[in-house]
Parts: C-alpha cells; structure tokens; sequence
C-alpha cells in the first residue's frame, strides 16, 4: 500500500517495502534552538515530549545536571525522549559522549502514545543524526531507577575480556584401548 506525504510530516511507503516506517514529527522552533545549544555543549540535557494532540515534538525539560541526578528527570507517568551530554574519563582522557534514553513507564500509558512513541523514535535519532549529534548509546527503560552512571559508563565502553577460554574438542568416542589380534 502506497501512503502519500501528508502536512504532518510521515514518511512515505512504498509497494516493495519490507518494513514500516517510522513517523516523521515536526519539532518546535523552541526544540530546534535547544537541540543547538545541547549540540554545541551550552546545556547537558534534554527531556522531549511527543504531544500526541497535536502531533509534534516539544521541549519539555533543558539543563546542566549531573549523571547521578538522570534518574531524578525521568517522569512516572508519560514517556519521553532524553539526550543526555555525559562528562566522564577513558583511559586518562576527558570525554563526552551522548546518551538516548527511551522512558515509558509501562502499561499504565495510553496504548497510542506509547506506539506514537516508538514509531518516531527511528526518526527522530535520524534527524539527531543529520544535526551533528553522534549518539554513543541507546537505552529504553520503564523507570528512573533504571538509570545509573556506571551502567552508562558500560554502554559506552564495554569492558574487554583479556583472556577467553578456548573451546577444547573432546576425543572421540572409542571402544577402548587398541587389541592385538593373533
């Protein structure tokens, strides 16, 4: 089935395609400046509301907070999007890597804001794409304490494992030792 474009801004699908796809939600302007500062490094944080009445994404949340603070910023009651600008060290070196975080609190939300949610996530990380905003890690959660600074630490850089045990074939079966036949 062939949709066409609409003024709200989906994507389009054709005959051939194997997969749906994602909603494509306009921003508001005041999204679009802060997304700029978080880009530039004014601001570490970003809380995104999907407004589902008129179908657009919205700031909802912006400020400098710290890792330990993340959980805090995640609602118990709506989903969001957050971007998150974490400060930390690799191997001696200062680093910032960017953190999408996918909140939904589970079943107490509206069955439609929850598939909103979903749908424009792809979306939205592209277009957080073609802004220049490398995202370093993803993660989905249902509550805020599921938020923790070592855990963003480990997505980031995933510890290597020096030594990995081999896999060692075992002999094959035999019916014992070798028989001398006279």
């Amino acid at each position: 089935a062939v949709v066409s474009t609409q003024s709200t801004g989906r994507s389009q699908m054709s005959n051939n395609s194997a997969t749906l796809p994602g909603l494509n939600l306009p921003a508001t302007q005041d999204l679009l400046t802060n997304l700029e500062k978080f880009r530039k490094g004014f601001i570490n944080y970003l809380q995104i509301k999907l407004d589902t009445e008129t179908e657009e994404l919205k700031l909802w949340d912006c400020a400098n907070i710290k890792a330990s603070e993340l959980s805090e910023k995640v609602p118990v009651e709506e989903p969001r999007y957050h971007l998150f600008n974490f400060n930390h060290e690799f191997e001696g070196n200062k680093m910032w890597s960017v953190v999408f975080i996918y909140s939904c609190p589970g079943y107490s939300v509206p069955v439609k804001q929850r598939m909103m949610y979903s749908s424009t996530k792809a979306c939205f990380l592209d277009s957080l794409a073609k802004m220049d905003i490398e995202i370093a890690a993803k993660q989905e959660i249902s509550e805020g304490d599921e938020v923790k600074e070592n855990d963003i630490y480990e997505m980031i850089h995933p510890q290597k494992h020096a030594s990995r045990a081999h896999f060692v074939k075992p002999k094959a079966p035999s019916r014992g030792g070798r028989r001398l036949i006279r």
